[in-house]
């Protein structure tokens, strides 16, 4: 059985003069750091500033703006996220190579969403390039380049719990567990049976010592069963010689 995987803006509100903000951005190490009065620091790409404020690009969408009257000084450098968009804005249109240089770069710096766009930007020029199409996750099949998931379907697999498989394969999974449900389920009433067999018989047991106990004639005398009292002389039945019945 093979198996295969097929993931907002945040807008961080002003920081306030006294709060100390330090932001690691996730992936690259980006270049512009903001030093903030008290010992606070924002790393990442600068996106925009002007008089009143500062806003911060941190990676992943999302960005932090500072007051001005809060930073202390402002350095500047060129990011690796920086460099790729500038980059990719000066491709010429059409040029796959171009492309293809740029998306080995970012991948050298694990830009990886920058390199997949690039990766696409190849692709949408040369539809069969293999190392553009391997980047991408996609299969050589039936004489063309397709998704993972499509070569899977063609094929005639079906995904059952994260993992791809032929119909038959599910069908015996689900036979299996059936199987074992039912067996399981079997074992159990034979169980909650035996218990209830056991008590009935406990219950009868203690309903026949009850009755014993109530008949004077089936008290016990040490072994068998005697009457539930002897007549005393003089009784109806008793020996006129005086011995006993």
């Amino acid at each position: 059985m093979l198996r295969y995987t097929p993931t907002v803006e945040k807008k961080k509100p002003f920081v306030a003069q006294a709060l100390a903000i330090i932001v690691l951005a996730a992936g690259p190490v980006l270049a512009d750091d903001v030093y903030l009065r008290g010992g606070g620091q924002i790393t990442g790409q600068i996106v925009e500033q002007t008089e009143d404020s500062v806003t911060v690009d941190v990676g992943g969408g999302g960005t932090i703006s500072a007051h001005m009257s809060s930073v202390v000084r402002i350095e500047k450098s060129t990011s690796p996220l920086q460099e790729y968009r500038e980059r990719a804005a000066q491709v010429p249109e059409g040029d796959a190579e171009a492309w293809r240089e740029l998306a080995r770069w970012a991948t050298s710096y694990a830009l990886t969403s920058q390199a997949m766009k690039a990766y696409s930007q190849v692709v949408a020029i040369l539809p069969d390039d293999e190392e553009a199409n391997r980047a991408l996750g996609r299969v050589w099949f039936q004489g063309k380049w397709v998704t993972e998931e499509e070569s899977y379907v063609a094929q005639g697999y079906v995904q059952f719990e994260g993992q791809w498989m032929t119909p038959g394969e599910k069908q015996t999974i689900l036979a299996d567990r059936q199987a074992r449900e039912t067996a399981d389920r079997q074992a159990n009433d034979a169980k909650i049976k035996e218990i209830e067999d056991q008590m009935t018989a406990e219950k009868n047991q203690k309903a026949e010592e009850v009755e014993a106990f109530r008949d004077p004639n089936k008290v016990a005398w040490g072994w068998g069963y005697g009457p539930g009292y002897w007549p005393r002389p003089g009784y109806v039945g008793w020996p006129s010689d005086g011995s006993r019945p």
